[in-house]
């Protein structure tokens, strides 16, 4: 249903990139971005993933693909574009057709990752994805903690927002929307992640008011995430 109602909402937008973030870190969002571009591949349309999160980089590893180049190093002009792609190939599933899709990894890591991003040469790299390929989907930071998802929201279509159902305060979720929308950005829509059919029970605001505070740095943990496990956007979601 996600990716059906993702390619409804860019099908009248020229440029096809979508980003997917979230509030806060470790909300799922790095391994619904892979999930749904694996889906959207299996379908038939031309699919590229990308993952600018240039801070705390995760998507090769769900994939199993390396990261050893990637996007800086096509930023700072150390190899080019069709250097960095990888083609990631997918099990077929009900048909006998192969399917995949290309993956472009973060790179090495840089000192001033919003800096690198904030260049016209992220456009630039953007617009020329963008133009071999039916959606390009882009795993960026959470909104909060940094300002990197804010600079790359410039150069796409729209933003799906992660919110992890429980957890997220609401007026976490409002604040991001609100930086997204501030930054014109368009919110294509929101996806309520690790939701539970008791959820319905408590309600959206008693399911969700558990009153955390905004503090959590990125890379640092939230009450509960030891007994939980849940110390990453990776499997688990």
């Amino acid at each position: 249903m996600l990716r059906s109602n993702l390619l409804v909402a860019i099908s009248e937008l020229a440029n096809p990139s979508v980003i997917v973030t979230s509030a806060y870190a470790r909300e799922g969002k790095t391994s619904m971005c892979v999930n749904l571009a694996e889906s959207l591949a299996a379908a038939g349309p031309r699919v590229v993933l990308v993952d600018l999160d240039l801070r705390n980089p995760d998507s090769h590893r769900l994939l199993d693909a390396h990261n050893e180049v990637g996007v800086t190093d096509v930023l700072l002009e150390h190899r080019s574009l069709e250097e960095c792609l990888q083609y990631v190939e997918l099990p077929a599933v009900d048909t006998d057709r192969p399917a995949g899709m290309y993956f472009l990894g973060t790179g090495p890591q840089v000192s001033s990752p919003t800096e690198l991003l904030a260049t016209p040469r992220t456009g630039r790299l953007l617009g020329s994805l963008a133009a071999q390929a039916d959606i390009v989907l882009l795993d960026t930071p959470p909104v909060l903690p940094v300002a990197d998802t804010l600079v790359i929201g410039r150069f796409v279509a729209g933003a799906v927002l992660v919110v992890e159902a429980r957890r997220t305060p609401v007026p976490a979720v409002k604040r991001a929307k609100d930086a997204l929308t501030r930054n014109q950005t368009r919110l294509l829509g929101v996806v309520l992640n690790k939701f539970q059919a008791k959820d319905v029970t408590y309600g959206y605001g008693d399911s969700f008011g558990y009153g955390y505070g905004y503090g959590y740095g990125y890379g640092s943990r939230r009450p509960g995430d030891e007994a939980r496990g849940n110390g990453s956007d990776g499997p688990g979601t």
